[in-house]
């Protein structure tokens, strides 16, 4: 279109007379158009050019750039599948830790409550057992005393302090609950009247008897008292002495249990703690 406008051009100044009269101006205008037609021409050409190629790297970019979209989209819904499954993660993690702590915790209790109670238990046992000691002592001495109660020499060798000394011990022992309850009326009855009377159990003869029967029969009556003594003596020691052993046999096993249980709970707790450290890892 631009060519055929310079033809045009050019025709109609050289069919001018003033074109025939000026033949040479014209010459040099027609020139300079053509040599412009030629270079507008070549411009042309190289804006065709570098608007093909430009319009080839906008085809080529805006291909790249719908795949990388495409891509982008496919890698959002990609990342929020795996943000939404981390969060889950994340969510059951935090639980379990949570779980895991108050497991903890709970484990940590029990083994403050468990030394506590085994404490507690053994003060008892230790207090019981010094209480039992005390009273198997007691009762000991006491039939160390009784024992000669039915010999002549009984009354030579025991003096009064001695006996009286062991009665205050088996009147300590009488005031026990497990020994009344396990003592029948008639017993206890005997052994009440032994520890507020003993004299009345080895004295009788030195009171009411001719030298003769004294030596005869030291204690007369009471004789066979003394003897029912020594047996009730004899028996509220051995039951004592059973019942200590029966406790140091039960403090024995409630020790074994209560090292095994906190042997077991120590090895829950590791257990507990590294899982805990792992989860805490791993969130």
């Amino acid at each position: 279109m631009l060519s055929m406008k310079f033809a045009v051009l050019a025709l109609v100044l050289f069919a001018s007379p003033a074109a025939v009269s000026g033949q040479t101006a014209a010459s040099k205008v027609v020139g300079l158009i053509i040599e412009l037609k030629a270079k507008v021409e070549m411009d042309g050409k190289e804006q065709q050019k570098s608007y093909d190629k430009y319009a080839c790297w906008c085809e080529k970019t805006l291909g790249r750039k719908a795949a990388d979209i495409s891509n982008a989209k496919d890698t959002i819904t990609e990342a929020q599948k795996t943000i939404e499954q981390k969060k889950g993660e994340i969510g059951a993690h935090t639980a379990e830790i949570a779980q895991l702590e108050k497991d903890i915790a709970s484990n940590q209790r029990a083994q403050k409550d468990a030394e506590q109670l085994r404490a507690k238990t053994n003060g008892e046992y230790d207090t019981e057992r010094t209480e039992s000691e005390q009273c198997i002592g007691a009762l000991e001495a006491a039939i160390g005393v009784m024992t000669g109660a039915g010999t002549g020499k009984f009354l030579q060798y025991r003096k009064e302090a001695e006996i009286l000394s062991v009665v205050a011990g088996v009147r300590k022992v009488l005031h026990k609950d497990s020994v009344k309850d396990n003592m029948s009326d008639d017993d206890l009855r005997l052994m009440k009247h032994f520890v507020s009377s003993p004299m009345d159990f080895i004295q009788k003869s030195e009171k009411g008897m001719s030298a003769a029967q004294t030596g005869a029969n030291p204690f007369g009556d009471y004789a066979p008292q003394s003897t029912q003594i020594q047996g009730r003596l004899k028996g509220m020691y051995d039951a004592f002495a059973a019942d200590l052993e029966k406790d140091d046999a039960a403090e024995a096993d409630a020790q074994k249990a209560h090292e095994e249980l906190m042997a077991t709970k120590k090895q829950e707790l590791a257990v507990l703690q590294a899982t805990l450290e792992k989860q805490k890892r791993q969130r």
